[in-house]
């Protein structure tokens, strides 16, 4: 047995036993036909159990497979057949915890996919190189947030809800750089309601996140616009704001 445990391969496969998200960290399957061969081979080995409540453990071509299923996603982790099998449900149960509060709770193959990009984050997270970085979920998945969040990405890299965030954070450094000024001719502002305002936006799209820009979506194209024309104003002119409640 090998002193520091290894993974072969950590897989989330649908329910009829096509990819989600795969990582392998062996040479055992060299091609990408072979890997394949490997998944539909293990589904279909392990479709017709019940792994729903706890994990599994199987043994399949001198590999050891630990799964659990929830919904229509199917989790496993592979190991060498001398590795210890309660580092490997460790390591599935941690995959599969952070999956569950990354996709907040809705464990499904449509919001799985939607989310695809956190979910290789996750893997990222929990093996590199077959070597186990971390297995607790809630580390997992605070690091995959922290990841997803930098405002410092272009917006063009950065999805709706990250863009959002984004140019409230401009919003607000902008506005505390602003001098208030009573004028008769100008346009009052109210601060506080613009930012509750995009803050509503934000907690309303991150209900329902929206992974991937789709420039020909009608509503994703006007909520594009609106952040560019945001951020124009906020960095090329300056604000004359009336707000009674700052006096």
């Amino acid at each position: 047995m090998e002193l520091c445990p290894t993974i072969k391969n950590i897989l989330l496969l649908d329910s009829e036993g096509k990819r989600i998200a795969v990582k392998y960290y062996s040479d055992d399957w060299p091609t990408n036909a072979a890997k394949e061969a490997f998944e539909k081979a293990v589904f279909t080995k392990t479709q017709k159990t019940n792994a729903r409540t706890e994990a599994e453990i199987t043994m399949f071509d001198n590999y050891i497979v630990v799964y659990k299923f929830v919904q229509d996603l199917h989790f496993f982790v592979t190991g060498g057949e001398n590795e210890n099998e309660i580092i490997l449900a460790t390591v599935l149960q941690g995959f599969f915890d952070a999956v569950g509060l990354l996709l907040r709770g809705t464990e499904d193959k449509k919001e799985a996919l939607e989310n695809l990009d956190l979910i290789l984050l996750c893997l990222d997270e929990i093996v590199d190189g077959g070597i186990i970085l971390e297995t607790d979920a809630n580390v997992i998945a605070g690091k995959v947030d922290s990841h997803s969040m930098d405002a410092g990405a272009p917006l063009s890299e950065q999805t709706i809800t990250q863009a959002l965030a984004t140019a409230r954070e401009h919003l607000t450094r902008s506005l505390l750089k602003t001098e208030y000024i009573l004028a008769a001719d100008v346009v009052y502002i109210d601060v506080i309601a613009m930012l509750c305002f995009l803050d509503t936006i934000c907690r309303a799209i991150s209900l329902h996140p929206i992974k991937t820009v789709d420039f020909e979506s009608g509503i994703e194209m006007i909520v594009i616009v609106f952040i560019s024309v945001m951020i124009v104003m906020i960095t090329s002119t300056k604000f004359i704001v009336f707000q009674p409640n700052f006096f």
